[in-house]
């Protein structure tokens, strides 16, 4: 294994982890705030990743950290929507949850990049700075494909809350969902889906930091 792969691996890794571990966690607390104590009962209200670890999602987040890519999932969130106030809303508010904390993930390592432009005499800043970067990249990534309005993401919760009621079955139906997602990751992945994910991604960092500070420090922002 190559130094570049290593290096690679431990900054896809525990960014990966945490940003996966938040992610459910914040399912989890809305869904017991919501009424459903389902996760509370399982031990799912915690920021613990290993109670949000999910065994062949983790595998998958190493292998692919290796490969200097990244991509994983954890455990799904439990809920009992009969234990809701208002079942089709409160699962809405549940699924967005998720995404949402990635999108404050994303902005909180934007943030801290603006905290480092002090130290760039500092021989450290470079890889301080990479990998506040990556964590921005790879939270964005994480709450747009999660905000995909198709079975199992995130997103066909809200879609299902959005719909009628006579669409429901077939939104929430996992069949549709796998070739969708099957069609658009096989044939419009590189043209469409990770360019959006990759502007999104610098938009929140220029956000913060401002274009002319992220060129200096780091190129043109892509």
């Amino acid at each position: 294994m190559t130094p570049e792969r290593i290096q690679s691996f431990l900054i896809f890794f525990p960014i990966l982890i945490i940003s996966i571990a938040l992610h459910e966690f914040a399912h989890c607390w809305v869904t017991d705030r919501l009424g459903d104590d389902t996760p509370r009962r399982e031990g799912r209200i915690t920021l613990n990743p290993l109670a949000h670890l999910d065994l062949f999602g983790t595998i998958m987040i190493v292998v692919s950290s290796l490969s200097g890519f990244g991509f994983g999932w954890g455990k799904s969130s439990p809920f009992n929507p009969l234990n809701f106030r208002n079942p089709a809303r409160d699962r809405m508010l549940t699924a967005i949850a998720g995404p949402i904390s990635n999108i404050l993930q994303s902005i909180a390592w934007a943030s801290l990049m603006l905290l480092l432009v002090p130290f760039t005499a500092q021989e450290w800043f470079n890889n301080a700075f990479l990998f506040c970067y990556i964590g921005v990249k790879i939270n964005i990534t994480l709450a747009i494909f999660n905000l995909l309005p198709v079975y199992p993401l995130d997103g066909h919760h809200i879609l299902s809350w959005l719909a009628p009621p006579s669409w429901r079955p077939v939104i929430d139906n996992p069949i549709w969902g796998f070739v969708f997602l099957f069609i658009v990751f096989s044939h419009y992945a590189d043209g469409i889906i990770y360019p959006v994910m990759d502007y999104a991604g610098n938009a929140v960092i220029i956000s913060v930091l401002g274009k002319s500070v992220l060129a200096f420090l780091f190129g043109h922002p892509g």
